[in-house]
């Protein structure tokens, strides 16, 4: 008759135990299910309530001719009626890029918009400064311009042919390098690419990518912030907390 006792308070024991860890491995595993994953092999992987609460955006790689810019600061040499000339010095291989007649878009220091033109390259100081002078005349301007002025200058430089680009937004630079977040599945990978021209829209992706993968537009930096909390075990941010909670 003990040991019948003995035998049935030990059996309700371990019944209540078992019946106790029960709703707790529930709710670890709803947890884990709420909670960005990251794995070395396949990457981020983000519960679709953290997609939503970061404005996920997915993209392909698709093909465009990036006219890459180049900037260089221009000084006024020279005034003449309503024509001014300046002048500013680019490197030799930047020089091989222009050409006498092509648009530049010029600002003053205070901000007012000019339209310039190429008059020509100059490379007799190339030899002694390693750099090219550029020539530029300057038609029209809302203000008179006076010698030793400073403008800052862009030119859009033509493209030869459509390459694979990303939109600039897509792209992650950090200390490490370039990458991009492509899209594998249900994970989101950490991609290093090498980039080419770009410009205010676009970057070429020289190497990493092909036309039609797909790649996170935004927030590529969210998405960095996301993965190294994910790495280092802690809870990320946009974590959906458990239900009743």
């Amino acid at each position: 008759m003990k040991r019948n006792l003995f035998t049935a308070i030990v059996v309700a024991g371990l019944v209540t135990l078992l019946a106790g860890c029960k709703p707790k491995t529930i709710e670890s595993a709803e947890q884990a299910a709420l909670v960005p994953q990251f794995s070395a092999k396949k990457g981020l992987l983000l519960p679709e309530a953290t997609r939503r609460s970061l404005g996920l955006k997915i993209v392909e790689v698709s093909e465009h001719k990036v006219g890459a810019t180049l900037s260089l600061q221009l000084r006024v040499y020279r005034t003449d009626g309503g024509v001014a000339l300046a002048s500013g010095t680019v490197t030799p291989e930047q020089a091989k890029l222009l050409q006498a007649g092509q648009r530049l878009e010029a600002r003053t220091s205070d901000g007012k918009a000019i339209t310039a033109k190429v008059s020509g390259v100059n490379d007799q100081l190339q030899k002694a400064t390693g750099a090219t002078e550029v020539l530029v005349e300057i038609s029209s301007a809302p203000e008179p311009l006076a010698v030793r002025d400073f403008l800052q200058a862009t030119a859009t430089l033509d493209s030869g042919e459509s390459v694979a680009t990303i939109p600039r937004s897509a792209l992650l630079a950090c200390s490490e390098g370039n990458f991009v977040y492509t899209v594998s599945g249900e994970h989101l990978v950490r991609t290093a690419v090498k980039v080419g021209a770009s410009n205010g829209e676009w970057v070429e992706i020289k190497d990493g990518l092909y036309a039609g993968d797909q790649v996170a537009l935004q927030p590529v930096m969210s998405l960095w912030m996301t993965e190294l909390a994910a790495i280092k075990g802690g809870q990320a941010c946009c974590v959906e907390p458990p239900k009743g909670k």
